[in-house]
């Protein structure tokens, strides 16, 4: 078992564009309504590299960066896992449809943005850290993936910066990996509990799956987490708007789980 603090979060996606704003629907004081947003724009990537930038890096680097800021913390200090079920299925569309027609006039933005680090690269380059980053592909257990890494890169006294990324899938994948909307969620889980610490995260492997979820979203969040495995982690946040513990298990692979036992601070 590895115990993280939760000190700040990022959140994008549809009817949910702040912490803030989604703390106040998780509590059920402000009513939620499906609705996407438009693109989010990642004003800390420099002007030159923003304008090449793909839809899915703006996605990841712009609640990066709300996450920092929400936690207050140096992103330089940060070890980096970026965590996505299917990356940037829209690009790969493109490069795929350019390789159909004469010539194959691939271009060369689109091939180096599909590489499937581009969104840490990004980020990178924008924050200028030379942190370690480790980027994670797993299918729909691409969360508990990520958070089972992230628990295991921090250290007694660098953090880690979680990042959970989708955008919608395009024609034809979408009969394949169906991803109906854009998500982007990211976490900043530290060593030690501060003043900015949100909740204690004890976060546990498991071989064999011992018991299921005990926390239950309305039904129109539940769409959110059916539509984007990157909404995976909306039950935790769930948690910590409403300051409660509870016990949060997520598959893991075709048997194991990632076990997640939340209880608020401050």
């Amino acid at each position: 078992m590895k115990t993280v603090y939760l000190d700040g979060i990022g959140i994008e996606a549809p009817g949910l564009s702040s912490w803030d704003q989604a703390a106040l629907i998780l509590r059920g004081e402000s009513p939620y309504q499906f609705e996407k947003n438009a693109q989010p724009v990642a004003t800390l990537i420099p002007k030159n590299e923003r304008r090449r930038a793909s839809e899915t890096i703006h996605l990841a680097v712009h609640v990066a960066d709300n996450a920092v800021n929400h936690a207050k913390v140096n992103p330089q200090s940060l070890i980096n896992i970026f965590s996505s079920y299917r990356g940037a299925l829209k690009i790969v569309n493109h490069i795929c449809n350019a390789l159909t027609l004469p010539e194959h006039p691939v271009s060369p933005t689109q091939f180096h943005n599909s590489v499937y680090n581009s969104p840490a690269a990004y980020w990178s380059i924008a924050t200028d850290t030379r942190a370690p980053s480790t980027s994670i592909a797993c299918g729909e257990s691409s969360f508990p993936a990520g958070l089972l890494s992230a628990a295991c890169a921090s250290t007694e006294k660098q953090g880690v910066l979680l990042v959970m990324y989708d955008v919608e899938s395009p024609k034809p994948f979408d009969k394949k990996y169906l991803i109906e909307f854009n998500c982007g969620i990211a976490l900043v889980l530290m060593p030690l509990q501060s003043d900015n610490s949100l909740a204690k995260l004890e976060i546990n492997f498991q071989s064999c799956r011992t018991r299921e979820t005990d926390i239950k979203l309305n039904p129109s969040l539940e769409k959110l987490m059916s539509g984007n495995a990157s909404a995976q982690p909306l039950s935790i946040l769930s948690a910590v708007a409403n300051r409660e513990s509870c016990d949060l298990s997520y598959n893991y692979l075709e048997k194991a789980a990632v076990e997640v036992k939340v209880q608020p601070c401050n």
